[in-house]
């Protein structure tokens, strides 16, 4: 496997303990997000504290870790766009649908130009003000 993107999944100890050799990216979203939308503490600390243990220390080589503001899990599908009714319902996060998607395909994209492609992808060089609702954070990457 050439690269691994993980989105907002909690982590296997075993991969956690053993690492991942390829570029990995990692998208997820902030903590007042998951508790917004009813997620259990438990359940957020396995998730964030099993990503950001993979991003810190089992990865020695390229790593990226996104965290998109106001974003629910849902916003990782494509459900916002069956129906205005999701949002309204506050099934989709606080952020705009349209504007999750474009995070999560923009950055997804870059990280596969610059892993698979060998193309450049600036967007992968460090925060932008573009995305603003966006934490981002870089591991061993050379430029």
């Amino acid at each position: 496997m050439k690269a691994c993107l993980v989105m907002d999944a909690p982590i296997p100890a075993d991969v956690i303990q053993n690492g991942l050799r390829q570029p990995t990216m990692l998208i997820t979203r902030d903590v007042k997000s998951m508790q917004l939308e009813g997620w259990s503490q438990a359940d957020i600390n396995q998730t964030q504290t099993t990503m950001q243990a993979l991003f810190e220390k089992s990865l020695p080589g390229e790593g990226y870790f996104v965290q998109v503001l106001g974003m629910f899990h849902v916003n990782f599908t494509d459900i916002p766009y069956w129906s205005p009714i999701f949002s309204w319902l506050g099934v989709t996060g606080p952020i705009d649908g349209q504007r999750a998607h474009d995070i999560v395909n923009a950055y997804s994209l870059a990280f596969f130009d610059r892993h698979i492609k060998g193309s450049p992808a600036a967007l992968l060089d460090g925060q932008t003000t573009q995305y603003p609702d966006v934490l981002f954070d870089v591991h061993n990457v050379t430029l």
